[in-house]
């Protein structure tokens, strides 16, 4: 039971990650892309590779990280490295595979600005 919970905790800090970042993507003005649902079309095999490299590493976030940390003193559970590992390996993953330029997605170029954008609201 406490496995599942563990999983679970992964996979909200996973997603929390996800939705952050898609509505920074949706709020802004520049890329042209007016929803959610648009967003998560255009992401949908970046988010695809990113959620199976993390399931990959999960073993090793919660085992490994959580009997360093309380080897050192730290008296972290399980599903606290289970929240944050989530969050944090899809952040990692985020920051990595923007560095090849076949895994990175550049918004304006899927979706270009429109010809008259909106002007800013003072």
């Amino acid at each position: 039971m406490n496995q599942v919970f563990n999983v679970s905790i992964f996979i909200v800090g996973w997603l929390l990650f996800v939705l952050a970042q898609a509505q920074n993507s949706v709020k802004s003005r520049t890329n042209g892309l007016n929803s959610l649902s648009a967003w998560l079309r255009l992401q949908a095999i970046n988010l695809a590779t990113r959620a199976f490299f993390c399931g990959l590493a999960y073993g090793f976030i919660i085992h490994t990280v959580a009997s360093k940390a309380q080897s050192l003193g730290f008296p972290v559970t399980a599903t606290t490295i289970a929240g944050v590992g989530g969050y944090s390996a899809n952040a990692l993953l985020y920051q990595f595979f923007g560095l090849f330029p076949g895994l990175r997605v550049e918004v304006a170029d899927l979706a270009p600005a429109p010809a008259d954008p909106p002007k800013p609201v003072n």
